[in-house]
């Protein structure tokens, strides 16, 4: 059974915060960008259109997103898949359940359908979910290609960045190099796959202090420090910026994988963390869930006799907590700064609560900072888009 396969048997908790995502962005991202504007929602990596237990996956996610935007865009929906099989599955599941929206499916790879895509995208606000099986994707293919593409209309990428894959492979060459002093065939093509992920071969001073092959969390570590200057690179000179969120098993675990949403507007960025927060209340709900069918967790632990996972118990529970978290980084970046827009520093605002907390939380921090009289707007409004300071 291959990994994609296994991927598809069922939907684990860390797909179910992607998944959280996709359901709600694009339609934020089609309604923010000019109403005169056509949309085309790219899945390169589409992989089956829905899981074997008849779970959507993300091609009838978009679709749905799609068909919702239809109602007041012009939109046209693009697959890419390249296993034979998946692309079978994917064809029929969106033929019974993909909806009546425009869409083109192409078997092959991204690299070999993008000319046609940029093609129809042209003059089109593009959002493109880039999700494939470890490290596949071609540096410059996004940079150059995609984040390259005119100013506007215009374009966003969603990006899974693999670092369980980083790290097993990343560690694998320098563990191989310096026992060998060279690479073999197969250890060559895993650094030149690497290189043409990453943009060259920089990496490999990253993974220099990786001692042996059990040092995992280690690798691990050195990992997402290789995904924060992947998203680095791809921004540097643009107008670009990435929000990066690590995504866990389940707390406490490292991080699979980190999405990143690549946009040149500070709006993107607040509502793509909007969208983060809501879709980690499913993120929660999934791997509590999936620890209580495995007989690791009690429900009565969490919510007493009630029910396994209670969304709105979990929200109250934990709101007073978001709220002043986000109420200290505020002050904390105030104490650098004489002034900022919530807008233009998403992340930092955020902090430790990014995947958390959405923007109800963000709005009463500010309240109860401006009724501390630490701060000088009383957070009505579009609060966010104005400047902060304190008084």
């Amino acid at each position: 059974m291959s990994a994609n396969d296994e991927f598809f048997r069922s939907k684990k908790a860390a797909a179910v915060l992607k998944h959280g995502i996709l359901k709600r962005y694009p339609v934020v991202f089609a309604s923010k960008t000019g109403q005169e504007n056509p949309i085309v929602f790219l899945d390169g990596y589409a992989g089956r259109g829905e899981y074997q237990g008849g779970e959507p996956g993300s091609p009838l996610l978009l679709s749905r997103c799609a068909e919702f935007v239809q109602g007041y865009r012009e939109v046209l929906a693009f697959f890419v898949e390249q296993d034979p099989d998946s692309f079978a599955n994917l064809e029929q599941v969106l033929r019974l359940k993909g909806g009546t929206v425009p869409r083109v499916l192409r078997q092959g790879s991204l690299d070999q359908h993008l000319p046609e895509l940029l093609t129809r995208a042209k003059g089109a606000s593009l959002f493109a979910f880039l999700d494939p099986f470890g490290p596949a994707l071609d540096f410059d293919l996004i940079r150059t290609r995609l984040l390259g593409r005119p100013n506007w209309p215009p374009t966003e990428i969603l990006l899974h960045f693999s670092v369980s894959s980083v790290a097993r492979m990343g560690r694998a060459v320098h563990l191989a190099e310096k026992r060998l002093g060279g690479l073999s065939s197969s250890d060559q093509r895993t650094a030149d796959r690497l290189d043409r992920f990453l943009g060259g071969a920089w990496w490999r001073d990253y993974f220099s202090k990786v001692s042996d092959g059990g040092d995992e969390q280690r690798a691990t570590d050195v990992a997402l420090r290789v995904a924060a200057r992947y998203a680095q690179d791809l921004t540097e000179g643009s107008d670009y910026q990435a929000v990066q969120m690590p995504v866990r098993p389940r707390p406490g675990l490292s991080p699979k994988y980190v999405l990143a949403l690549f946009t040149r507007n500070g709006e993107g960025a607040w509502h793509f963390a909007d969208t983060l927060g809501k879709a980690g209340v499913e993120w929660e709900e999934a791997w509590v869930q999936d620890q209580i069918r495995r007989g690791e967790h009690s429900s009565e632990t969490l919510f007493g006799d009630g029910p396994v996972f209670d969304a709105e118990q979990y929200k109250t529970e934990n709101a007073i907590r978001w709220s002043r978290a986000i109420e200290r980084n505020i002050l904390g970046m105030l104490r650098h700064d004489a002034s900022f827009r919530m807008v233009d520093r998403v992340p930092e605002v955020y902090g430790d609560v990014l995947g958390q907390a959405w923007v109800p939380h963000v709005r009463q921090a500010t309240k109860s900072l401006h009724r501390q009289k630490l701060i000088n707007h009383p957070g009505t409004g579009d609060f966010w888009r104005e400047l902060v300071w304190r008084p």
